[in-house]
């Protein structure tokens, strides 16, 4: 069982073609986000709540649109016949989606994340809510990775539509959840940035559960021996 990529150069096509096909979409996403984060800037509590929110749909939404568009659309339009035509392996096209992708979703998720980050410890917000934010942007990312991986490692559109459904319904009680969790909820309006033990493991279970995602879609790829 190999896990490695038999030819980089040809991964790094794969991704650049990826990007390529993407980037006006996703310069049309960061627009979006640029005024979702001057909403939340503004400091009005309902103009902050309205780009809030703004900020989470649009980041569910791109990466929703990613994988549609760059895995199960592909898939739609009969594309493997043209890839095994190509002289790459399954483990080639495993890291040239799931790099394309990250690459991809990586742009807006660090522009939301590093600007709520900005306007809570540059303004006289509260500088505890920063961990609060943190995991609820770790969980945003766990939800695109664990759908990504999904997506690339099952062929049926069914499962993949169910499995991306399932994760966004726990966006919202993951929130309310953390909001109100000893540990956190006393923190949130202090001035004091605090790294409760919560917090950390909270922040270690979201990477375990990023890698463990990536290592099972690998796992699956990295069995087949051909494209069929």
């Amino acid at each position: 069982m190999n896990w490695l990529a038999s030819d980089a150069a040809m991964v790094r096509k794969l991704v650049v073609k990826d990007w390529q096909v993407y980037r006006k979409q996703l310069a049309g996403y960061v627009a979006g986000l640029l005024f979702a984060l001057g909403l939340v800037g503004m400091g009005s509590p309902l103009l902050s709540a309205a780009g809030g929110l703004l900020l989470l749909v649009l980041l569910i939404v791109v990466g929703t649109f990613a994988i549609g568009s760059l895995i199960m659309a592909e898939r739609k339009e009969q594309t493997q016949p043209f890839v095994m035509s190509l002289p790459v392996t399954p483990m080639d096209v495993f890291w040239g989606k799931l790099l394309a992708n990250l690459a991809i979703y990586l742009v807006p998720f660090l522009l939301v994340t590093g600007g709520m980050l900005a306007l809570i410890l540059g303004t006289p917000s509260p500088d505890g809510a920063v961990p609060w934010v943190l995991l609820i942007a770790l969980f945003v990312l766990v939800n695109f990775v664990v759908s990504l991986c999904v997506a690339i490692a099952v062929d049926s559109d069914g499962w993949n539509a169910f499995a991306m459904l399932a994760l966004m319904t726990l966006i919202g009680p993951f929130i309310y959840w953390v909001t109100w969790m000893d540990g956190i909820r006393e923190h949130l309006q202090g001035d004091v940035i605090v790294w409760s033990p919560q917090v950390l493991w909270l922040i270690g279970g979201e990477l375990a559960v990023i890698g463990i995602a990536i290592l099972a879609a690998g796992w699956v790829h990295a069995r087949k021996t051909s494209f069929l």
